[in-house]
């Protein structure tokens, strides 16, 4: 079998500007950015790929069960074809769009987001502002006010080089995709928070769940999902016709059930010789993205694994942030300003490109990157964004009214009577 290389990276646009970590990090703090941190983590949705020829996801889809054997054996090191990206690899056109698609079906009332991102592209701009010089890129696009961080590899199928270890043939041994997701290759889930006063919302692969007192499945109406998609169309079977070749299409089901954010964990392999290092350490920056409360932690000896730790890391999500602030403060700065530079760009969409030790560059992108969403999709997701921006809007409103009423109302008010319904004190 010939040795894998990397794929040739594909060609940029326009320069823009170049971004140091500096530029971000010695910014001034101002006094309302005390304590700066994730707050109001809500799930959204999820969806799990299938194993199909075609393009098919399922809707909420469940992680897999964490299901520990009874009797442990000696495991065979990870062999086979791993890609970088689930997402783009299963569908390479529009790699966000089952997020989008999950989020719409699951959430009928739509919301206000400042920022849509994939956890790994936020993982990346935070790991610049910490040093890590490894190259990466990212489209930028503003869709209704949202601008959308989407992961970009060389190619959709870009393969994860040198696999060695037991990250893949440990999860299939200690955990079990259950009758309801059968077939499934990858679960996804997107969570909402607020950071700093931004609206996020992002996705993220989970890696299994633990049980215990289950969810009630969320049902799903299928015709109010056939109008947001349009000219996708999802058939008894769960399978999406069209036009267009199967290939080319996301297919949508509908089947598995929720999972509570805190029954979620995420699961790494490292050898035994690493049992004194702090592993834990050098994963907070992505969980506290994700927001995952468990971690598991198995180490093996040449695929023996008696050592398998398993940690609710809650506080020390917390305790990271707090010790952090300065870094969280520069990461605010940075989403801000790639918020500001995509606005005054308006329509142009643009790329972030990290070459390998150097500044992150902001650029306009080049032709052949595609388009983000598929024109159905793009078109009934502006619409969710402009009426969550509506929605938000109003909420403002109505509390500015409120707050105003109580500063400016006096004894006088108590003239009215129950019927005028002029004033807030009689109305009420």
């Amino acid at each position: 079998m010939p040795e894998l290389v990397p794929s040739p990276d594909p060609p940029v646009g326009d320069h823009i500007e170049t971004i140091s970590p500096e530029d971000m990090l010695d910014k001034k703090a101002s006094p309302e950015m005390a304590g700066i941190g994730i707050s109001g983590t809500e799930f959204i949705a999820s969806y799990n790929w299938l194993d199909e020829c075609f393009p098919k996801i399922i809707i909420p889809g469940k992680p897999p069960l964490w299901t520990p054997p009874l009797i442990r054996r000696q495991l065979q090191e990870d062999k086979g074809i791993f890609y970088r990206d689930r997402n783009a690899a299963s569908y390479p056109k529009h790699p966000i769009e089952p997020a989008i698609v999950s989020v719409m079906q699951m959430h009928s009332t739509p919301r206000h987001v400042d920022v849509f991102a994939c956890g790994s592209t936020l993982r990346k701009l935070l790991g610049f502002l910490q040093g890590d010089d490894r190259p990466f890129r990212m489209l930028v696009e503003v869709m209704a006010g949202t601008v959308h961080l989407i992961r970009r590899e060389n190619t959709p199928k870009e393969q994860i080089l040198g696999v060695r270890g037991y990250g893949h043939t440990f999860p299939e041994a200690y955990t079990t995709w259950e009758a309801d997701v059968k077939r499934s290759i990858s679960h996804q889930r997107i969570l909402g928070y607020q950071f700093c006063g931004l609206d996020m919302m992002v996705r993220y692969e989970g890696d299994g769940y633990i049980k215990s007192d289950k969810t009630p499945l969320k049902t799903s109406n299928k015709a109010d999902l056939l109008d947001l998609l349009g000219g996708l169309q999802v058939d008894r079977a769960g399978k999406a016709t069209s036009s267009d070749d199967s290939e080319t299409i996301l297919h949508v089901g509908n089947a598995g059930e929720e999972v509570k954010q805190e029954q979620l964990f995420d699961l790494k392999t490292r050898s035994v010789k690493r049992q004194d290092e702090d592993i834990l350490a050098e994963e907070m920056p992505r969980l506290w993205i994700a927001q995952i409360p468990n971690f598991i932690l198995a180490f093996h000896d040449r695929g023996h694994f008696a050592n398998v730790q398993i940690q609710n890391v809650r506080d020390k999500l917390k305790d990271w942030e707090a010790q952090n602030q300065s870094l969280l403060r520069g990461f605010f700065h940075l989403l801000g300003h790639i918020i500001d530079t995509a606005g005054d760009y308006g329509d142009s969409q643009l790329e972030i490109v990290r070459p390998a030790g150097g500044g992150l560059e902001i650029r306009k992108r080049a032709p052949e990157a595609g388009s983000v969403l598929s024109g159905p999709v793009r078109q009934s997701w502006a619409k969710w964004l402009s009426d969550g921006e509506d929605a938000g809007q109003d909420e403002r409103a109505a509390s500015l009214d409120v707050h105003t009423a109580k500063e400016t109302s006096s004894e006088d008010d108590t003239a009215c009577d129950e019927e005028c319904g002029y004033s807030g004190k009689c109305a009420y």
